[in-house]
């Protein structure tokens, strides 16, 4: 905690203001709930939740004193929809659903709160857990992943870039406290 209040204390201080934030720590975790110990569970819990109420209960103060601001926290569509052995990073992910919405009420209004729940993107994360599941064979992994939504391809960083900077942005100057599914439509299969 102490890092991370030092860290937004540091970029308030270097860019003299923090106009938008965009909350997107985590790690991937997942096999059956009967193999999770508490430890495995707490450490989800407080990479993803934990880590974005830190950096919300921090820069929030400094917003409300500049006149406002915007904060965008990344959840998934785990958040949304049950996978296989996925039990608590969902229920992390639905976490920061439910605490951005609440926070979007306490921070208003002279600060938005919203959240961008992405489908399967090629990230750091995603594409050693492709590789593993094509067997090694990335193109396969990557394969599996894209079948399951109705585009048939993954996600790119820019098809969560543009979503995320709308957000930010004045056009969403009316929103609050809403979640936007970039997933390829893999939510309404």
């Amino acid at each position: 905690e102490e890092g991370l209040r030092d860290a937004v204390g540091t970029a308030h201080r270097e860019m003299g203001r923090i106009d938008c934030v965009f909350n997107a720590a985590g790690h991937a975790d997942f096999g059956p709930i009967e193999t999770w110990t508490l430890e495995r569970w707490n450490r989800m819990m407080g990479v993803h939740v934990g880590g974005t109420f830190l950096v919300c209960k921090y820069v929030l103060p400094i917003m409300r004193s500049q006149g406002g601001g915007s904060i965008v926290n990344v959840a998934s569509i785990a958040a949304m929809v049950a996978q296989p052995n996925n039990s608590p990073y969902g229920a992390a992910k639905g976490a920061i659903v439910g605490f951005s919405r609440q926070l979007a009420l306490e921070a208003a209004p002279l600060v938005r709160v919203n959240v961008v729940a992405p489908g399967r993107i090629r990230t750091g994360m995603t594409v050693p857990l492709w590789q593993q599941r094509g067997g090694g064979n990335l193109d396969a992994g990557v394969s599996q992943a894209a079948a399951l939504n109705m585009l048939k391809r993954v996600g790119e960083p820019d098809d969560i870039a543009g979503p995320v900077c709308f957000l930010f942005s004045d056009d969403a100057a009316f929103m609050t406290g809403t979640t936007l599914v970039p997933d390829g439509g893999e939510t309404a299969v």
